[in-house]
């Protein structure tokens, strides 16, 4: 069991970061739980003082001598037919290869904790007032649903961690939901439903974007969205342009939603064109122009006011009514740095214009790029969403010096998968190196991993019964598995070594360790099963994330039962020594 784990904590990054606790908790509790069997367990047994046994207790008795019977004889008649037996389990194991390589697949689970944002943007020129006016309007809608808990709203720009953006024509709405327990819907059904509610009021001039927020703190790419394209390049309206198309074409791509680019949002930006030259005739420069414009749009501090113990700064510009547009500015007067001083206009030395530029510019490996993103509706995995956008944009017309790219997440996916399938060989490895020392042989370590790889048939079913894809949990419950399902065989094989070392045939050693290990068997699969079962019925808030690891290790117990009752015996004789 130690050996499975242990690879894992020398995995670094987000892997490492999300289970490298749960690996230690395992760890300990193994190492605790073996000390106890070996001292406490026996001396608490001895203690135990023997009674009659109770009316439960003999009809159990007889239940499992009736099964250790018709076990045992069931067995001796499959020994015969040995490799007919075998034929079904390496054949579910054939088919279940494939389904692995070619299901969904996602780096984690998504959990449903009813944490939904509201992005609103009007548009452009708006003010705070008519802002305000709009976010309560939605507001009000929100508040309508039953499913709603609590609304948080800003109006004015919105907040990022620790940082701030102002902006007139934004608002955002922080709505949380009742528990799921308490809830029919998800929170993707609830903004889905949502979305049509508020499309239904037709608000003109706002734009309403939803969204479900992930595990905070966590990434899986650079991108701020589920989904995020990148399209890199030198020049801004090009990029623009590209990122219209782009959008245009993942329309096409049914599941997703709240589509959009980075440079969809412009703000109206104050530009001064200097005409160098002529200012330099004049002793000036940029620098010079800038700290008047400064001066005059910002202010400066020039002295302070003292009124009784406290000191006031007194800031000097120009009257916000005396700079209303471009051509005001344009009448700033400035002073030349030749010998004679005289006054120029500002407007004889540059041009001030108003024109729309991006609200930011993303760069990456400092290139300009535009960013392209949308949020994953219920029944899209990433993967599939990734390769659909990028077939959707495969033909695009891409000038030179342009590129387009997915952000990482793709990236992180096969490396998750890569690292899965690394893990799970080490563990096996490390598992059969434990066993070769301890058996001083190759032999029966052998015969015992050769059941692991059959659980997978259950893990596959089980997977496909709850509909759960492939994600980390379960790469990290398959490699649980590793240690866990060796301990039926082990000490099954154990028992049919020790009997032949009485002197018992192969076949009747066979016999009698199966008949004398059924129970151990059923009784270690049962306690384990029905102690995941809650996990694996994702009972509470936060579940989703380790329900795929439950649903892995029950399933695969599960299976490994009929494993280890059967295969194992088929195996060893086989392979076992004669």
């Amino acid at each position: 069991n130690l050996a499975a784990v242990l690879p894992f904590l020398f995995i670094g990054g987000l892997i490492g970061l999300l289970f490298r606790e749960l690996i230690f908790t395992i760890s300990a509790a193994i190492l605790a739980a073996t000390l106890v069997a070996l001292t406490l367990v026996p001396a608490l047994a001895g203690r135990v003082p023997v009674r009659r046994e109770g009316a439960i207790r003999r009809a159990i008795n007889r239940g499992i001598e009736a099964a250790q019977v018709g076990y045992v004889r069931l067995l001796e008649r499959m020994l015969k037919v040995r490799w007919l037996i075998i034929a079904p389990f390496v054949a579910g194991l054939a088919m279940t290869i494939p389904w692995l390589q070619e299901t969904r697949q996602e780096f984690l689970p998504k959990m449903d904790e009813g944490d939904v944002r509201i992005g609103l943007t009007a548009d452009s020129g708006i003010d705070m007032e008519r802002m305000d006016a709009l976010a309560r309007r939605v507001e009000g809608l929100v508040a309508e649903q039953p499913e709603v808990a609590a609304i948080f709203t800003t109006v004015g720009g919105f907040v990022f961690g620790r940082s701030q953006y102002e902006s007139a024509n934004r608002a955002s709405i922080q709505v949380q939901l009742v528990p799921l327990a308490d809830r029919d819907s998800s929170s993707n059904q609830w903004i889905d439903r949502m979305k049509k509610r508020i499309d239904e009021e037709q608000i003109v001039g706002l734009k309403v974007r939803m969204y479900t927020r992930g595990i905070r703190g966590i990434r899986f790419s650079r991108g701020d969205d589920d989904l995020s394209l990148r399209i890199k390049g030198p020049q801004l309206e090009i990029l623009e342009k590209l990122g219209d198309q782009v959008v245009e074409r993942l329309k096409g791509v049914e599941g997703l939603r709240n589509l959009r680019h980075s440079n969809e949002e412009v703000t109206q930006e104050l530009s001064i064109r200097l005409d160098r030259e002529r200012a330099a005739s004049y002793g000036l420069n940029v620098e010079d122009v800038g700290k008047v414009l400064r001066f005059a749009l910002e202010g400066q501090v020039v002295t302070d006011f003292i009124a009784d113990d406290r000191s006031i700064d007194v800031l000097l510009r120009l009257d916000r009514l005396d700079v209303g547009g471009p051509g005001d500015l344009e009448s700033i007067i400035l002073f030349s740095k030749t010998e004679q001083r005289v006054p120029i206009r500002l407007g004889d030395l540059a041009e001030a214009f108003v024109a729309p530029q991006p609200s930011s510019i993303l760069r990456d490996r400092q290139q300009r790029m535009v960013e392209v993103t949308a949020s994953l509706g219920d029944g899209l995995r990433l993967e599939e969403a990734i390769e659909q956008a990028l077939a959707a944009t495969a033909d695009l017309d891409l000038p030179p010096g342009y590129s387009l790219y997915e952000a990482g997440s793709l990236e992180t996916l096969k490396e998750g998968r890569s690292l899965g399938r690394l893990l799970l060989g080490l563990a096996l490895f490390l598992v059969l190196v434990v066993m070769a020392v301890q058996y001083e042989s190759l032999r029966n370590p052998v015969i015992i991993l050769l059941s692991v790889p059959f659980a997978l048939t259950g893990v596959v079913l089980g997977l496909q019964w709850t509909e759960l894809p492939l994600s980390m949990p379960v790469w990290l419950g398959l490699i649980m598995l590793a240690g866990i399902l060796v301990n039926n065989a082990i000490v099954l094989v154990e028992f049919i070594e020790i009997h032949r070392r009485r002197g018992a045939e192969k076949v009747q050693a066979i016999l009698e360790a199966a008949r004398l290990r059924l129970r151990p068997i059923l009784m270690t699969t049962l306690t384990t099963v029905v102690g995941m079962l809650p996990l694996a019925l994702a009972l509470g808030e936060g579940s989703e994330m380790l329900q795929p690891l439950a649903v892995t290790i029950v399933s695969g117990l599960l299976f490994s039962t009929l494993v280890s009752l059967v295969l194992v015996p088929m195996v060893y004789r086989i392979l076992g020594a004669s």
